[in-house]
């Protein structure tokens, strides 16, 4: 009996050291498999570089060797026979090319608009990117300059001068400015970017009047461009002219877009949701004018709050209006207040009071000389000629129409407002009520 005990000890030992073991060997061969994986990739990622830093270079040679005056991309400037864009197949795997080719203003000589010759030279940059089981993490690049042996490049036409900065006047590094002019030959389509001081300077592009369309991006940002008169009677910034000999200047304005959120409730105390308001976002700025001088706004947007909040992404930094004028509801008061203030890089939330539509009502905001809304004010509004006498108090702070106080369903007629509040000398106003209107009083403190 106690032989046979020790045997099964010796087999349980046997059994555990076996399982030990085999844990050890799952962890070594599960390192050398993550190990040869790392391995593999790096010789599979190594060789798709190679060919894609042979296919550039094999680029750039042919760039080097044409002529100085064909040096350059098809709807570029300068022009010549190499595509801006193509994607060359190799063992099975497509490689995208970019290729870019400018005039350089070198500083050494002085810079437009002071240098008149300021083509000094060309720049060639090759841009290799790829997909695939390797795709490209970081793209081959590689860069010359390209000049006549001996001499300054004399070409003709002008220079473009393009200025990007932000919604503070600083300048805006590695914006994408996009050219297009369809009205000469051959055709000018290019891109490029701007510099550290946010700009972009390209000497020799064709004279031609009103017919180079410029455009100024960057991700994650807004976007400016010039206007043709076939789309704007009167555009504050049409496209642009270039001289012969001359420096065509142009500034731009971009930044960070913002968001907004627009929940839509009814009136206090609960301010319950209501639903499907429908109102129109609009901007201040304006791109230019129509042909009965109206004014064209860059940014007018429909759209209602569904269940009761909607969020409009992307918008400019501006100042912009709700507009009810459309909508089967009143605005009857707002968190923060309308207009509504947008900086560049923010998401700000407005709460909306939505009331049923009436064709005349009074929307009062209080303030106070330092231009803090102020709650719990009385608002008497009297029109004795039809018997309206009605006291409201301003909305409480926190409140979806905080400083507020609405009046809907009026007679037409001629209107006495008194405003009181503790600590503050009596406000009276006279308002004539025809339409839908919106007042701000502003009460003073007691002497």
């Amino acid at each position: 009996m106690l032989a046979q005990n020790n045997r099964r000890r010796i087999n349980g030992f046997t059994m555990l050291e076996t399982i030990v073991a085999l844990g050890v060997l799952s962890m070594f061969f599960g390192a050398i498999t993550v190990i040869l994986q790392t391995v593999l990739t790096n010789i599979g990622e190594s060789r798709v570089r190679t060919t894609a830093l042979s296919l550039a270079q094999t680029k750039m040679e042919l760039i080097r060797n044409l002529p100085y005056a064909s040096v350059g991309t098809s709807g570029g400037i300068p022009t010549g026979p190499i595509p801006q864009n193509e994607v060359v197949a190799v063992n099975g795997l497509d490689f995208t090319v970019t290729t870019s080719i400018i005039y350089i203003d070198d500083e050494f000589d002085g810079v437009a608009p002071a240098d008149v010759t300021n083509a000094d030279y060309k720049r060639a940059r090759v841009e290799i990117t790829w997909n695939g089981l390797y795709p490209s993490r970081v793209p081959i690049t590689l860069v010359t300059n390209i000049a006549p042996k001996g001499i300054e490049t004399v070409v003709g036409g002008g220079t473009l001068f393009i200025q990007v900065f932000d919604a503070n006047g600083l300048p805006v590094s590695n914006a994408t400015v996009k050219i297009d002019n369809a009205q000469v030959t051959p055709q000018i389509h290019t891109q490029t970017l701007t510099n550290a001081n946010g700009l972009v300077i390209l000497p020799g592009y064709p004279a031609c009047v009103t017919c180079y369309r410029i455009e100024a991006s960057k991700s994650g940002f807004s976007s400016s461009r010039t206007y043709a008169t076939s789309e704007l009677a009167n555009p504050l910034q049409p496209d642009l002219t270039v001289l012969e000999g001359e420096v065509s200047q142009l500034s731009f304005a971009i930044d960070r877009v913002s968001s907004l959120v627009v929940n839509s409730v009814g009136s206090g105390p609960t301010y319950p949701p209501v639903s499907f308001v429908l109102f129109t976002l609009r901007g201040t700025k304006i791109i230019g004018y129509d042909a009965l001088d109206e004014p064209v706004y860059k940014y007018t947007f429909s759209t209602n709050t569904g269940g009761g909040t909607v969020s409009i992404p992307a918008l400019e930094w501006d100042s912009y209006m709700l507009d009810f004028s459309s909508s089967y509801h009143n605005l009857a008061g707002s968190n923060p207040i309308i207009p509504l203030a947008l900086t560049a890089g923010t998401a700000v939330t407005v709460n909306v009071v939505a009331e049923p539509k009436t064709n005349r009502s009074l929307l009062l905001l209080v303030k106070n000389a330092a231009a803090e809304l102020q709650a719990s004010a009385a608002a008497r509004l009297v029109n004795s000629g039809v018997s309206y006498d009605t006291t409201k108090y301003t909305a409480a702070t926190g409140s979806a129409d905080f400083g507020h106080v609405y009046f809907g369903g009026l007679t037409p007629g001629d209107y006495e407002l008194t405003l009181t509040l503790s600590g503050y000398q009596d406000a009276t106003a006279s308002y004539s009520i025809n339409s839908n209107r919106q007042e701000t009083t502003i009460m003073n403190l007691s002497e």
